[in-house]
C-alpha cells in the first residue's frame, strides 16, 4: 500500500489561476475515482482549509478516491475577485478539467462535492456537465439559493443537513429531497448545526457509506 500523497497545485481557469491541493489515497489501483471539493462562502471566511471541507477530503481518501480541493477566485492565493457564485461555476468546471487529466485518475468516475455555498456552486456546475457521476451537498443554503436545477438530475446524489441548520430548515430540506429524482439519499443529522463543528466524523461516515454504494464500486 502506497502512502497518501499531497501536492499543491495551480489550476488554470480562463485568464485566472486557482490554488488547490491534490491528494492521492494510500491505494495501489492504477485508476482511481476522484472528486472536486468546493468550500463555503469566501465572504464569510470560507476556504479550502475549512473543517468540513477537510472532512470531505478525508472521506474521499479513506474511500480510495483522489481529492482535489481548491480556493474559489479571489480567495487565498487564487486570482480574481468574488463572482457572486455565478463566475465560480467556471472555477468548478476548470477544476474538473484539471482533475481528469491527472495521473491515475479514472475520468469515468469523477464526482463533485460541496459545503454550504460550495454545495450550490458545485452541484450547479455538475448539473451543467456530463462528467460527474455523483454529487454530494452538505448544508445546502436553501433559504438563500435556488436548488431547482436538481429537480431533473438523475445521477446519484447525497444531501446532508443538520437539524439545527439556520440556512437550511429541515422542512425545506425534505421538500427538496422529495422533489428530486432517484437515485438520491437525504440525511438529517441530529444535533448538528450549519457548521458541524466537532461532529465532522458523522459527515465522513455518511459520505463513505454513499460512495461505497455507487454503481462503479
Amino acid at each position: 500500500m502506497n502512502p497518501e500523497s499531497r501536492i499543491d497545485v495551480s489550476i488554470p481557469c480562463g485568464t485566472l489561476t486557482l490554488e488547490g491541493v491534490l491528494e492521492y489515497p494510500a491505494h495501489d489501483s492504477e485508476l482511481l475515482p476522484a472528486a472536486v471539493i468546493c468550500h463555503p462562502h469566501p465572504l464569510y471566511g470560507g476556504n479550502m482549509h475549512n473543517s468540513v471541507v477537510r472532512a470531505m477530503r478525508t472521506a474521499f481518501l479513506e474511500y480510495g478516491a483522489v481529492a482535489l480541493r481548491f480556493n474559489f477566485r479571489g480567495t487565498g492565493a487564487s486570482w480574481g475577485t468574488h463572482g457572486e457564485g455565478i463566475d465560480e461555476i467556471q472555477d468548478v468546471l476548470a477544476a474538473l478539467d484539471f482533475l481528469q487529466k491527472q495521473e491515475r485518475v479514472d475520468s469515468q468516475r469523477l464526482g463533485v462535492a460541496g459545503y454550504s455555498f460550495g454545495s450550490w456552486v458545485g452541484l450547479n456546475a455538475a448539473s451543467r456537465d456530463s462528467r460527474p457521476v455523483s454529487m454530494i451537498g452538505i448544508s445546502p443554503p436553501l433559504e438563500a439559493s435556488d436548488f431547482s436545477f436538481l429537480k431533473h438530475e438523475k445521477r446519484p446524489k447525497l444531501l446532508l443537513v443538520g437539524d439545527n441548520d439556520f440556512v437550511c430548515s429541515v422542512s425545506s430540506f425534505r421538500k427538496l429531497v422529495a422533489a428530486i429524482p432517484e437515485p438520491k439519499k437525504g440525511i438529517v443529522l441530529k444535533g448538528h448545526d450549519h457548521f458541524h463543528f466537532g461532529q465532522e466524523d458523522d459527515l465522513v461516515r455518511e459520505m463513505k457509506s454513499f460512495l461505497r454504494g455507487l454503481p462503479h464500486d
